[in-house]
């Protein structure tokens, strides 16, 4: 009796690696809005009304000449304005971002989790924050990234 050894091939065909990030993955850079939409504190106050009214958006970064962070202007400001020109009858055209923005700016890194960030937004009662990185602006992030992070990996983690 003789036998034979003959290496057994494997025909099946090769699975595909399911990648799934960890939780601890799940980053503000991947989910920050990249298209920055800034203003300069000599800006008019009628220029960001408008302006944040036809981008739908809150509030945007106020930025030097350089491009350094140096504000934020947001609707709570443009809401303070509207109050101001009430009571002072302050001609609109003539007041700009530097007297209305908020100049203590609170950020993100890039490499925080949305959940860290998630919590953030809870405890400062922000709707955005500039994403920021060796004293620059690389995106922004929004309550609303937030939302939408979690509905994207809701399928694979339970969120």
């Amino acid at each position: 009796m003789y036998f034979i050894f003959m290496p057994v091939i494997n025909f099946k065909s090769p699975s595909k690696k399911i990648v799934r990030k960890s939780l601890e993955n799940i980053l503000v850079k991947d989910y920050m809005s990249k298209e920055i939409i800034s203003f300069h504190k000599s800006d008019s106050i009628f220029e960001v009304k408008r302006v944040l009214l036809e981008k739908k958006i809150s509030g945007a970064p106020v930025i030097s000449k350089s491009g350094k962070l140096i504000g934020i202007i947001s609707e709570t400001d443009i809401m303070k304005q509207i109050i101001d020109s009430k009571y002072f009858n302050m001609p609109m055209s003539r007041t700009t971002v530097s007297k209305y923005m908020t100049k203590n700016v609170d950020y993100i890194l890039p490499n925080e989790t949305i959940f860290d960030a998630a919590e953030k937004f809870l405890r400062l009662k922000r709707k955005r924050f500039p994403v920021m990185e060796s004293n620059r602006i690389l995106g922004i992030i929004s309550r609303v990234d937030i939302i939408a992070a979690a509905l994207k990996i809701r399928g694979n983690y339970s969120i």
